[in-house]
């Protein structure tokens, strides 16, 4: 880690207490038009079917997101704090994803309470910013 970079922490998203862990990303779907992202994290069953759906994360407001495979993802997890490993949706604060955002977007959205929620997967880990709180939608079992 250089000497002059922000060393972020991560803190479990209250949100998420008493859900399922240890889950896979199923997809992911994002509505231009309306600004909603949704996040389906689901259970396998078997290894030639996809996973059954648990619950699904909607963001209404989405300022940005990035996906990285969860290869990719632990030299970049490694130098944050340990989080929890009862919740898989953590806020990170100082975030350098949303040091990034306001640069490129030049400012613009300074005053927007942005917050960043980090959503790790044993397969992916999705990064989000968003100006409202996400809803946990929780799927029944058919």
């Amino acid at each position: 880690m250089e000497a002059n970079t922000v060393r972020q922490m991560t803190t479990p998203w209250s949100g998420a207490r008493g859900l399922t862990t240890g889950l896979m990303l199923t997809e992911v779907y994002q509505d231009v038009w309306t600004g909603k992202l949704l996040l389906s994290m689901g259970m396998p069953t078997k290894i030639d079917t996809p996973p059954q759906v648990i619950y699904q994360l909607q963001f209404d407001h989405v300022f940005g997101y990035r996906m990285l495979e969860g290869a990719d993802v632990l030299s970049f997890m490694d130098d944050e704090d340990e989080g929890s490993s009862d919740t898989q949706i953590h806020l990170i604060t100082p975030s350098r994803f949303l040091i990034w955002f306001h640069q490129q977007s030049q400012g613009l959205h300074l005053d927007d309470d942005i917050q960043h929620y980090r959503i790790a997967s044993w397969d992916y880990c999705v990064d989000v910013l968003a100006g409202q709180v996400p809803q946990v939608l929780v799927k029944q079992s058919t």
